[in-house]
């Protein structure tokens, strides 16, 4: 190793150097990735490999089939991202985050590789490894893999996955991925392998999916078309018409109903056996970090790491439910390449007044410019600039009564320090 790393290094310190070497330019190809992966023998990760993918909603999907796993019985390793607060929140080993000793080891040996072989990777490519490693290491019943941007080519599709998960298509990242529903479609199908099944979670399905699960003789398993929902919204509950069950008055949970359908839907296509009465508590009962995470009372505060338009609309419709009666107060920090005018002006109309924190770093956007980005001039007129996220939140905090609500959103860059600042834990 250099002079720039020493045995005594934390697992802060190989992170902070593995930023450093980050390649100022992102390929989207898995062929450094495979030759480092190859080195390592990191291919054959054992367990049934579920990869799920899509705009919104991944972390809920992949959380909430984790645990209903876990709960009947069987043994996960899970890969998600990013973390709210620590970053061994990224890799999940039989239901437990990753220890620093085995995180450092593994960073250790894909230090080594990437210098035999002379490869330059990405930061997320690392990670990725990383959690390959762990998963040989203490093999699992299931690994239940979390995209990080588009499919095709992003890291996690190294392994083959006997099942797919599209939780659904919008517009993001569209300097990668592209301009159109149907270009991202095409690279976010690109997850579902050779003879594979696809769950694919909401009704408008892209030509491209439906090309591409035919290309590879794949089996699509589509929202509305193979199964469906309907809510009961004064009862707040909802009826799941499955592939070969039917399950009713389920408990609306803290996450887009849409999600824990397309949980049931996977689950159903795995033939796993989970029976109703597990299935009922663990919907009911599940909350997502960062998710509309209810972490105080009097006033209540709310966090969420929703970042684009889509997902404001979710957040905006859980506000119908839980703050109709009373002012709602957003603490807002949200990156540069967002289209931060179109999701803030989706959930403005909800908002009493904004607290906006600035977000460091080249990724970040000013406090001013999200202000000048809404377009109310009353509600411009209601919004206030701070340094920082913190400050931000300390101020509504002071300026917000018992029956009020705070609600913190924007970016996990947002939600991360929040949490941390209130002292809440974060993963397992």
């Amino acid at each position: 190793m250099s002079e720039k790393i020493n045995a005594d290094f934390s697992v802060e310190q190989w992170l902070s150097y593995f930023e450093g070497i980050h390649p100022a330019k992102i390929e989207l190809t898995l062929d450094r990735m495979r030759t480092v992966a190859e080195h390592l023998s990191l291919l054959t990760v054992p367990g049934r490999i579920v990869t799920v993918t899509g705009t919104n909603g991944k972390g809920s999907v992949t959380g909430l089939l984790s645990r209903i796993l876990q709960r009947a019985g069987y043994t996960v390793n899970l890969y998600n991202s990013p973390h709210l607060i620590r970053f061994n929140e990224r890799i999940t080993v039989h239901g437990r985050n990753i220890s620093d000793e085995l995180l450092l080891e593994a960073f250790g040996k894909i230090e080594q590789a990437r210098r035999d072989t002379g490869i330059s990777l990405t930061f997320f490519e690392i990670t990725t490894l990383a959690a390959f490693y762990a998963f040989i290491k203490n093999p699992a019943d299931f690994v239940i893999l979390e995209v990080g941007m588009g499919g095709r080519y992003d890291s996690t599709n190294l392994l083959d996955a006997e099942l797919a998960v599209i939780t659904n298509v919008a517009l993001d990242h569209t300097a990668f991925l592209g301009a159109t529903r149907e270009e991202i479609g095409y690279q976010k199908a690109g997850i579902l392998k050779s003879g594979a099944k696809l769950v694919y979670g909401e009704t408008d399905l892209p030509d491209s999916v439906a090309q591409w699960t035919r290309q590879v003789s794949g089996e699509l398993f589509c929202l509305g078309r193979n199964y469906s929902f309907t809510l009961n919204r004064e009862q707040h509950t909802f009826t799941y018409c499955g592939l070969h069950r039917t399950l009713a008055e389920l408990q609306v949970p803290s996450i887009p109903v849409e999600n824990a359908v397309n949980v049931l839907a996977a689950l159903e296509v795995l033939k796993v056996n989970a029976d109703e009465q597990l299935l009922r508590e663990q919907i009911g009962s599940f909350a997502m970090p960062g998710r509309m995470q209810k972490v105080m009372s009097s006033p209540d505060v709310y966090v969420d790491v929703g970042h684009n338009s889509h997902a404001f609309g979710f957040i905006s419709r859980r506000l119908d439910l839980i703050a109709s009666d009373r002012r709602c107060i957003a603490v807002v920090g949200m990156l540069r390449d967002k289209d931060f005018a179109a999701a803030l002006n989706t959930i403005a109309p909800k908002i009493s007044r904004f607290y906006i924190g600035s977000i460091p770093g080249e990724r970040g956007t000013l406090a001013s410019d999200l202000k000048n980005a809404i377009l109310d001039p009353q509600k411009r007129q209601s919004a206030e600039c701070f340094d920082s996220v913190i400050d931000a939140f300390r101020k509504a905090q002071e300026d917000t009564s018992e029956h009020d609500l705070i609600l913190v959103f924007g970016s996990f860059m947002t939600a991360g320090p929040v949490l941390e600042y209130l002292g809440v834990q974060c993963g397992l």
